[in-house]
């Protein structure tokens, strides 16, 4: 009996599904709620959107606090695209943000998963490549069924990204690589994707919020943003030796990145990453 109620007892603490876990942790906010970690890793399977689902009416059950407000994205593979774009729902519907750490990857369907969020924060790799169904190889299918099958998927695909608020030619740059290699997205697409900001229509709406809470101009607020982002890119003298090697002798010297306010500081919540 003692032993059955040990597993009981830790079932309850860290719901672990090992590709979707919920893990609670000895922290809490400052409205006493007990913060938790989840996380998406390896491959997204069918059944993954319900334990998905059952993560977040747990979370909401027991009035648990997500810490950063984010999914985080722990190295996934991809997967389902179907259970990817539900639990892609799920996630805006429950306003919450996407992060793949700086060390992490979101492979392949992941990136259905990673739009969902109302800020996306994509500091590690997000690798794309066009779907694959091994079913589609079941039964002899003429050009014309094919044809129709991608113009089909093609479609969906335009719609959903056009849902989640990502510009829609994603869908033409995924649909040109093949599904045995991986395009691996640079820092300029994914800032031109929207991979390291908050969604306009969500940020406006948290800014409304913020501001009636607080008392603070929207401007003030906006321009405190300016002033972490420049915190955190200060400016650099010019490196004037780099300068005349480049124009002596072309050499082309790597460029840094700038770094982006995480989620919850564009969000102007308590959490920081």
């Amino acid at each position: 009996m003692k032993f059955i109620s040990l597993i009981f007892l830790l079932f309850l603490s860290n719901i672990s599904f090992a590709k979707v876990t919920l893990e609670k942790l000895d922290e809490y906010d400052k409205f006493h709620r007990q913060y938790a970690q989840l996380y998406l890793s390896e491959s997204i399977e069918k059944e993954d959107a319900q334990t998905f689902q059952d993560a977040i009416d747990k979370i909401n059950t027991e009035g648990l606090h997500v810490k950063y407000d984010s999914v985080i994205i722990n190295n996934s593979i991809g997967g389902n695209v179907q259970t990817a774009i539900k639990i892609s729902r799920i996630i805006r519907k429950n306003k919450l943000s996407t992060w793949i750490p700086k060390d992490k990857y979101c492979n392949s369907a992941c990136l259905y998963v990673f739009v969902g969020g109302i800020c996306r924060m994509g500091q590690g790799q997000i690798g794309i490549h066009r779907g694959f169904s091994p079913y589609s190889f079941q039964r002899i299918r003429s050009f014309k069924e094919v044809r129709k099958s991608t113009d089909s998927s093609f479609n969906d695909d335009i719609n959903f990204f056009d849902e989640m608020n990502t510009r829609t030619s994603i869908v033409a740059i995924i649909n040109q690589i093949p599904y045995w290699t991986m395009k691996v997205m640079s820092h300029d697409e994914k800032l031109e994707y929207g991979f390291y900001s908050t969604i306009e229509e969500y940020e406006l709406e948290r800014l409304e919020e913020v501001a009636m809470n607080t008392g603070k101009s929207k401007d003030d607020l906006m321009t405190s943003l300016s002033d972490r982002y420049h915190e955190l890119n200060p400016s650099k003298p010019v490196n004037k030796i780099k300068q005349l090697l480049t124009y002596l002798f072309d050499i082309q010297f790597k460029k840094e990145n700038p770094k982006y306010l995480k989620c919850s500081e564009q969000l102007f919540l308590t959490d920081t990453h």
